[in-house]
């Protein structure tokens, strides 16, 4: 007999999104305690796949309280945690404070013998990840993974799932050391690291998928163990020593309390490498015929009420304009949802479009002449992309690291022009754009070119800089440091 949780399972993977949530409802009240952390986590996906960034949030803070297994208390934690970047209006010492919590969840954590000392001749860098096959993770960390100068440095990868694809395969084609830990408990993944005698340990997950990485880090397998690339925060786990940033991302005058980690500054935080297809899909000349069209093709999770207002306020006054908004998945129920989301917020929904993902997004940056960004969760591989193939991008910078990725990006890219430090400036630099079509033109037809020469897709140089903080950090705190 089927049981309660594998038919909201099933409804979910057909994308009955709707009539799971009905079951759930029907079931409270019913569900016996040593499952109600089940329960929670259903409707955690229930909301993810509605795009209602409050409802798993909230969610995902249930199931974490409810668990009474540790490994997947501290995944529903992570999911939370995850979640929590969707809403606005959290400030820096909020964050910090959530985060802050992950730590408990390891107060008696075993950690590997402290590790004897191992000189070798070339340091040994290690990137640990669920997977390696191409994502928007990938197109960041990519530059540093495969950057590192085989004269002075061995590279390992440790992916902890055994999905491979053809950016897996080449990868793998490059000279690095590819272990897959798929199989292996925690204790095991650890001890495969250490096995290899990793130097510097760089974690490129963090709390995305549960955070199972972290787990890994919390058993210190390296003498020196970095966050970067996949998550946008501090991770709260006392295990990581450092952060990979920038001075955008975290200016000299934050408060550095709210991070478990060092701040490890690099000239720009974030290398853009483009795939064949981006590099094939050349921008076209503007059909003059169409509308001044915006657009922002993101996780619908992050179309909050701010964002919407001001998305509704720049429609307005551009009355000719048009929208498209493109999700990332294909479930038709979000899509919904979305249009409900939107129709709610006062958008002209007959100038607005709200697309499912697709495979052929990049011919769609083809009808877009400008990218909203969102915020207080900012695009990342949506605003490289949008840059690299042609499409102003336009960006809030916010109060806090997380919500600085669009102002990084933009700041590598040599756009600054296009980060807005309030509403009313996102406003003014999204009607300044709009304002004058032939300028517009001339913008998209240059910037890819300006991008392929600017430090967003500097690789060597983003490399390089990267082999200095490993220096620099096993100077200060691996085996030789005084």
């Amino acid at each position: 007999m089927e049981s309660w949780w594998q038919e909201i399972v099933n409804l979910l993977q057909r994308g009955r999104t709707q009539l799971a949530r009905e079951k759930l409802d029907d079931l409270r009240g019913s569900v016996p305690p040593d499952e109600e952390w089940r329960f929670h986590e259903l409707y955690g996906a229930v909301f993810h796949d509605l795009a209602d960034g409050e409802g798993a949030a909230a969610a995902y803070s249930n199931a974490a309280q409810c668990d009474k297994y540790l490994r997947s208390q501290r995944e529903h934690f992570s999911s939370y945690l995850f979640a929590l970047h969707y809403l606005p209006g959290l400030s820096a010492a909020d964050l910090w404070q959530q985060h802050n919590y992950y730590q408990e969840l390891y107060r008696e954590e075993e950690l590997l013998p402290p590790r004897q000392i191992a000189p070798h001749s070339r340091l040994r860098v290690g990137f640990i990840a669920h997977d390696f096959c191409d994502s928007a993770a990938a197109r960041f960390y990519e530059a540093l993974v495969t950057g590192l100068d085989v004269r002075y440095a061995s590279t390992y990868l440790y992916a902890l799932q055994d999905e491979e694809d053809a950016f897996t395969h080449s990868l793998q084609g490059c000279g690095l050391i590819y272990r897959c830990l798929a199989g292996k408990n925690l204790v095991e993944m650890a001890e495969a690291i250490r096995w290899d005698e990793i130097d510097i340990l760089v974690d490129l997950s963090g709390h995305t998928e549960g955070g199972l990485t972290l787990m890994v880090l919390a058993k210190k397998p390296a003498p020196v163990q970095l966050s970067a690339i996949g998550y946008f925060d501090t991770t709260g786990l006392g295990a990581v020593d450092g952060l990979l940033t920038d001075k955008i991302l975290d200016p000299s005058e934050i408060d550095k309390s709210f991070f478990r980690e060092e701040l490890v500054t690099l000239p720009h935080a974030f290398c853009f490498t483009p795939t064949e297809a981006m590099q094939k899909c050349r921008r076209q000349p503007r059909n003059e015929s169409m509308p001044l069209t915006f657009g922002c093709f993101q996780n619908g999770m992050k179309l909050n009420r701010e964002v919407l207002a001001l998305w509704r306020e720049i429609l307005e006054l551009c009355p000719k304009a048009r929208l498209i908004v493109q999700d990332t998945t294909r479930l038709p129920e979000r899509r919904q949802a979305l249009e409900k989301r939107l129709e709610k917020a006062g958008l002209p929904m007959e100038r607005t479009e709200v697309r499912l993902g697709t495979d052929n997004y990049l011919q769609d940056y083809q009808e877009i002449d400008i990218m909203l960004d969102t915020f207080p969760y900012n695009g990342g591989a949506m605003t490289a992309t949008a840059l690299y193939m042609g499409v102003p991008v336009v960006t809030l910078r916010g109060n806090h690291h997380s919500a600085r990725f669009g102002a990084s990006l933009l700041t590598a890219a040599g756009y600054e022009e296009w980060i807005a430090d309030s509403r009313e400036d996102y406003l003014k630099c999204a009607l300044q754009l709009a304002s004058d079509l032939s300028f517009l033109v001339a913008v998209q037809e240059n910037l890819r070119a300006e991008v392929e020469n600017s430090p967003l897709c500097d690789k060597a140089g983003y490399a390089g800089a990267f082999w200095q903080i490993c220096i620099d950090l096993w100077a200060r705190k691996g085996d030789f440091a005084l």
